[in-house]
């Protein structure tokens, strides 16, 4: 056998098992597929591209910023509405006693808030921050304030709050050997000769607002588990639109009778650069080429289709994603409202959990360095007070309206309890309000009253004397 016949009859070998490997791993894929098992990372099809923590929070980091492929506006959306529904207006601080005098702490939570900016855009930017990395870290630490009135009791000093990214930063949680919710550590930057970071359990506030609780470092967000959903929705748009552009340029077409018809046609069309409304006169046949648009068809539905998987896993309803027209009546929209709120009951929770750790552990603080030298009774008891986020809901209006209302006017409830079910009523300061209001009115009745027996009096008087 010659040298060249050799290595041909090796390439062919060569081809053989390609087709072989080949033709083995399509069995195994329809194996997988009739049997209901999973692939491997080596399978062609995947319903789920992004496997990783780190793959998919820098998907999510790149879509919101504008810089992905796909996805760009529809991941935007749901983590700045999501973020919206999740705070709403901003949280509320109150006692969490009633009849326990919690003055001095509710005035020092507040001012820790307002200082932080977290009555205002901080609390929203947290929030879309916990949208994209599926978990949020705090930093706290003292630092001088401006020489303001309102800071002057506290010696000018205050606790600053500020935001540690996974992205920019990498850290570690580090946990209890057997407790997965004590967090006693985050540490980060140990690269070669730099030395690494970290925040002391003291120092920090720590939520997870997805994965398992043994994992304290992996958080998937809502949006992180429906990615590849939000990436076919994009190219299906797409594939749409590339569709539709071939539609919107109709090709013109000539049925000619034989080959010197074809070529006079062509000459004819190409010299005198025919348009619409121009006599064209041929023993061709002219008409538009049309294509058959079953495809397109499907294509909607899978569009419709991936709408609704996002929404039902992300709690954001279609008419948020674009398609509007899948709303019937007013009454499913509302519905759609509702059921956003609902999907967001777990996060809401983890954010009134979240603020009360950061103001107890704030205020402990406090203690420790500004009020170090004050007795334990003059201390502020962070215990005493308690933070959530009011929930406005139409369906919430209608219960206000329909049963609190009728209620408290008919002396069934207490007021104190009607206060309660409206958001943005701080209800100590409705009180205290009401008590300074009764209290002038007593002060002016007793002052009209001592007018009027000084007036009788006068009159007495008077009139003894004529």
């Amino acid at each position: 056998m010659g040298m060249l016949q050799f290595f041909k009859d090796a390439k062919n070998v060569q081809a053989m098992k390609k087709e072989m490997g080949q033709l083995k791993a399509k069995t195994q894929h329809m194996i997988d597929i009739l049997s209901g098992t999973e692939e491997d990372d080596t399978g062609k099809y995947k319903g789920n591209e992004y496997r990783t923590y780190r793959k998919a929070i820098n998907a999510v980091d790149r879509k919101y910023n504008g810089l992905a492929k796909w996805g760009v506006l529809q991941t935007g959306n749901i983590i700045d509405l999501r973020a919206a529904f999740i705070i709403s207006r901003g949280i509320k601080i109150s006692a969490r006693e009633k009849g326990v005098d919690a003055s001095r702490e509710i005035k020092w939570a507040k001012n820790f808030i307002e200082y932080n900016n977290l009555d205002k855009e901080m609390v929203q930017e947290f929030a879309k921050e916990a949208e994209i990395e599926g978990k949020i870290l705090l930093k706290i630490d003292i630092e001088k304030t401006p020489e303001i009135e309102k800071f002057k009791e506290y010696d000018y000093q205050m606790v600053a709050v500020r935001y540690v990214s996974w992205l920019d930063k990498k850290y570690t949680v580090i946990t209890e050997k057997d407790d997965y919710l004590k967090y006693k550590e985050i540490t980060w930057g140990a690269k070669g000769d730099q030395k690494a970071q970290s925040l002391k359990e003291n120092q920090f506030v720590y939520k997870k607002f997805g994965g398992r609780i043994n994992d304290p470092n992996t958080a998937q967000s809502k949006v992180m588990k429906c990615l590849t959903q939000i990436d076919n929705l994009d190219k299906a748009l797409r594939d749409w639109r590339e569709i539709n552009r071939i539609f919107a340029g109709p090709i013109l077409a000539a049925e000619c009778k034989d080959g010197q018809d074809v070529t006079s046609t062509k000459a004819a069309l190409n010299d005198k650069n025919w348009k619409i409304k121009k006599v064209f006169i041929s023993t061709a046949k002219l008409y538009y080429a049309q294509f058959d648009v079953g495809g397109v068809e499907s294509l909607e539905n899978e569009i419709i289709t991936l709408a609704k998987m996002i929404s039902g896993t992300t709690g954001i309803s279609v008419q948020y994603l674009g398609l509007v027209d899948l709303l019937k009546n007013r009454s499913t929209s509302d519905d759609m409202r509702e059921m956003l709120s609902t999907g967001t009951v777990k996060e809401r929770a983890t954010w009134e959990g979240t603020y009360e750790e950061l103001i107890v552990d704030a205020m402990n603080l406090f203690n420790e360095t500004i009020y170090k030298q004050k007795s334990d009774s003059n201390k502020l008891n962070p215990y005493l007070i308690k933070v959530t986020i009011p929930v406005i809901t139409k369906q919430h209006w209608a219960n206000i309206k329909d049963v609190w209302l009728p209620a408290v006017v008919a002396g069934k409830i207490t007021e104190e309890l009607f206060l309660e079910q409206l958001p943005d009523v701080d209800i100590d300061e409705e009180l205290q309000r009401r008590e300074e209001k009764e209290q002038n009115e007593l002060e002016q009745i007793k002052h009209e009253n001592e007018d009027l027996k000084a007036d009788m009096n006068n009159k007495e008087i008077f009139g003894g004397g004529a």
